[in-house]
């Protein structure tokens, strides 16, 4: 087996970040894909095109996300890694999974259903894979993975009300923990894990980072989405108690606010 190392998706933003902390032998992007073909690599990392591009910029255009996925599906058997870290999102979870919870096999959203459709076959395809299961991913350098932080860091002119729900529960993962986080549970030999931080609600974000907005929230609806209140059960290696979070919800706001809040804490 080769010794070499791979990343695929490396001129992402994510990706950016993640390969001037950590060394590989190959950097691949959809234009030099090709370069994997008939290789073996001790390890490989693979960024979910949603996760590489953005939730919210990948449903711009579905029906390319399929041409990508169901491409990246057919040559997965010419890449031979024998490791591979594999980033994708929640969003084939459900709203109260955690790593034990089965995915989900079916979806009427296309876009889901791209998740799901490369989750299986990449699984199937390699031995063995630890998948990351993202939350809502932010960072200030991301537009696109969380409409709710856009908004915060961008707010529209005018006093018009914001297309946000103030009761859905949002999980808000900071970017810069990835590298931490992976690399704490590749020796555990586990094969999932959800990085999971305390559900906040988006009056509860808004509150605390940009109080301005919050005469702009509309009122709560029942058919708001409820958002997620996913858990993992490997959470002890990082906090005590086994609560199922990364962090307390007091330090989750503290975070928030050091990397986007007006006035920190």
């Amino acid at each position: 087996m080769s010794n070499a190392t791979a990343f695929l998706g490396a001129s992402t933003i994510l990706g950016r970040y993640w390969t001037k902390r950590r060394f590989f032998d190959y950097l691949i992007d959809k234009e030099n894909f090709r370069l994997t073909f008939g290789r073996s690599f001790r390890m490989m990392v693979y960024l979910d095109n949603a996760i590489a591009n953005g939730p919210g910029n990948v449903r711009k255009n579905v029906e390319a996300d399929t041409q990508a996925t169901n491409y990246l599906i057919n040559h997965l058997a010419d890449i031979k890694p024998e490791f591979t870290v594999f980033v994708t999102t929640c969003d084939m979870l459900a709203e109260d999974a955690d790593e034990n919870t089965p995915t989900l096999e079916q979806s009427d959203d296309a876009y889901v259903q791209n998740r799901i459709n490369l989750y299986t076959a990449l699984n199937r395809q390699y031995g063995r894979v630890l998948n990351v299961h993202l939350p809502e991913l932010v960072s200030p350098a991301y537009q696109g993975y969380s409409q709710l932080m856009d908004i915060i860091t961008n707010p529209p002119a005018g006093k018009k009300e914001l297309p946000l729900a103030p009761l859905e529960m949002h999980q808000l993962y900071i970017a810069d923990r990835i590298l931490g986080d992976v690399e704490r549970c590749i020796p555990l030999g586990i094969p999932a894990i959800i990085p999971a931080m305390p559900p906040l609600t988006t009056m509860e974000i808004v509150e605390a980072l940009a109080p301005e907005l919050v005469d702009r929230l509309p009122v709560h609806k029942p058919e708001d989405p409820r958002g997620s209140l996913r858990k993992s059960i490997h959470s002890f290696q990082w906090l005590d108690p086994k609560d199922g979070y990364l962090v307390t919800k007091e330090d989750q706001l503290e975070l928030l606010n050091f990397y986007f809040g007006k006035n920190p804490l």
